[in-house]
């Protein structure tokens, strides 16, 4: 009678994934290892998604700023925090907006700001260059078709 170790039986079954698993041709993904039609290619052109908006805007232009610990008021705008920190949460600047107001974008405080005709602070992003109007209505859509992740 044999008797088995788990970590033996665990090692095999691994071994035996791996094995089926191929070489991996790569085919079915996009440029950055995500499988095709999973979230929006950067280097296509931006939609109203909130995956769009982060990988062409949040990500490459605001994260420059509002990334890790000094991030002004605490607004990380990182893929991993920025729809928790954004929809649905108070303005710092003007607690009476929420920064996304799902529905509103007129009433939206990131709205304010991209346009420059909010109540505080400076346009963003900040110093310039600013966004151009159709980048801002790709976002406005967002906002106005419910915000959604």
């Amino acid at each position: 009678m044999k008797i088995w170790k788990p970590w033996v039986v665990a090692l095999g079954a691994a071994a035996a994934l791996i094995a089926g698993c191929g070489g991996g041709s790569g085919e079915g993904l996009d440029a950055n290892g995500r499988p095709l039609g999973e979230g929006d290619d950067p280097s296509g052109p931006m939609t109203a998604s909130f995956s769009s908006i982060q990988s062409h805007v949040f990500t490459p232009i605001c994260t420059a700023c509002h990334a890790g610990a000094a991030a002004p008021r605490g607004l990380r705008l990182d893929a991993t925090n920025s729809f928790a920190m954004l929809v649905g949460v108070s303005s710092g600047g003007v607690p009476a907006l929420k920064r996304v107001a799902p529905g509103d974008a007129d009433n939206s405080y990131l709205i304010h700001k991209l346009e420059g005709h909010q109540a505080v602070g400076a346009r963003m992003p900040l110093g310039g260059p600013y966004l151009d109007a159709q980048t801002i209505g790709l976002i406005r859509q967002w906002i106005n078709n419910g915000a959604q992740k």
